[in-house]
């Protein structure tokens, strides 16, 4: 008799959660949890009728808990309610980052960490509110501004040369916050100049780092990787920082994923920037595609008693494509004959029929993803795979324009990364 899982998630992680049943051997109770006071069937449908998946709702979570060999979350958002759930089944799987979400969510906090571990951090003021926001702006060029990650909807990441450049950002921005625009923190870093931006990516457990890979992205929706088996495959730049804070994870309990991505300078000089504690986007959707033992791996990380990687492959790779016409509907997706396991979902369901269609609201609907022996090998695969997806106003000429990402891999070899 197979496992059952709970899955609980914001809805962007279906194909994990549907490769947790091995083909129907498993139960996977998939959890999305509605964020709205007037709920919609939109927040509901990621994963209703998809394949293996059987969806649940929250009001009935204290049945599926008890229920489930296994409760995991690949998201941030439902932490809160996986360290609960942790307490109350200290025997059972329970997979996810618990209040090591914090690092991601809580920028000011994440900042001290690094502090407390003696990691450098780049200069960085809190300024509170939009007025002193500008004010300071138009004084300091070459500065980046983030807000706390629980409001990152609202302001993304903003690198800004100087003033003028991103002037009508920022007012176009501001009513996001409304009537508490001079309320809220802003995080403002120099802007420091780096050879790549790279990171590990992977997963931690009871003291140990488990690796699948170390990479770069492109464009945001794009990344190449290559596969890491073992704490020692990892970048010694890279694994200067993952020691640094491995007592801070330890000490969280943190079970799950966790992604890093540094500025890196040189080989001695190096900033973590962003801690990712869910499985990162586009690239974790091809984990349960690439990972051989992906259930076992879910199963024992989230038991506290973790087991390597199982991976055929020495190079992957993922991108992210594109239809503007998923932000307002439900968008229709078919695939060449026998191709289907070439691409991965991230908001998605299924009809009586079982055609599949993006959840609208996510325009980046569908990732292409490849592996294979050489970083050009990967890219290749990945354009190729433009002619075997279709959906309406899906942008797949632009798959074919990634060579780019390439010469990241070359600044990313001068800087200590082996690829």
């Amino acid at each position: 008799m197979g496992k059952s899982f709970l899955v609980i998630c914001s809805g962007l992680y279906v194909e994990l959660a549907n490769a947790l049943s091995e083909g129907g051997k498993n139960k996977v109770y998939y959890l999305t949890v509605n964020s709205s006071p007037f709920p919609r069937y939109v927040e509901y449908a990621p994963g209703h009728q998809f394949e293996f998946l059987e969806k649940v709702r929250l009001i009935d979570v204290a049945k599926y808990a008890a229920l489930a060999d296994g409760i995991v979350t690949f998201d941030t958002g439902t932490n809160g309610l996986i360290t609960l759930l942790k307490k109350m089944y200290p025997e059972k799987c329970v997979f996810g980052a618990g209040v090591g979400e914090k690092l991601e969510t809580d920028r000011i906090a994440f900042k001290r960490v690094l502090e407390a571990v003696d990691l450098r951090v780049i200069p960085f003021e809190v300024i509170k509110g939009y007025d002193s926001l500008i004010k300071y702006l138009k004084a300091n060029p070459k500065k980046v501004v983030k807000v706390d990650a629980n409001f990152r909807g609202d302001f993304e990441t903003l690198c800004i040369p100087d003033y003028n450049s991103v002037k009508q950002v920022l007012h176009d921005r501001r009513p996001n916050f409304g009537i508490y625009s001079e309320e809220i923190e802003f995080i403002v870093e120099d802007m420091v100049e780096c050879v790549s931006e790279s990171g590990y990516d992977g997963f931690y457990a009871n003291g140990l780092y488990l690796p699948f890979s170390y990479g770069v992205e492109w464009e945001k929706n794009t990344y190449l990787g290559r596969v890491a088996k073992a704490e020692e495959d990892v970048p010694e730049v890279l694994m200067d920082t993952l020691d640094g804070i491995r007592p801070i994870l330890e000490k969280m309990d943190y079970r799950g994923a966790l992604s890093t991505e540094e500025r890196i300078v040189s080989e001695k000089e190096h900033y973590f920037i962003d801690p990712c504690c869910r499985c990162p986007l586009p690239l974790g959707v091809l984990y349960s595609k690439y990972i051989k033992n992906w259930t076992e791996f879910v199963y024992q990380i989230g038991k506290g008693d973790p087991v390597p990687v199982e991976c055929d492959f020495k190079y992957v790779g993922a991108y992210a494509l594109r239809t503007s016409n998923a932000k307002d509907y439900f968008t229709l997706v078919n695939f060449e004959k026998g191709k289907r396991d070439d691409f991965r979902f991230m908001m998605a369901c299924q009809n009586k029929d079982g055609e599949y269609y993006g959840v609208k609201g996510q325009e980046y609907m569908i990732v292409s993803v490849a592996a294979g022996g050489t970083p050009k090998e990967v890219v290749e695969k990945l354009k190729k795979s433009a002619d075997d997806v279709n959906a309406f106003g899906l942008e797949t000429d632009a798959i074919k324009g990634i060579d780019g990402i390439l010469e990241k891999i070359e600044n990313a070899k001068a800087v200590g990364l082996d690829f």
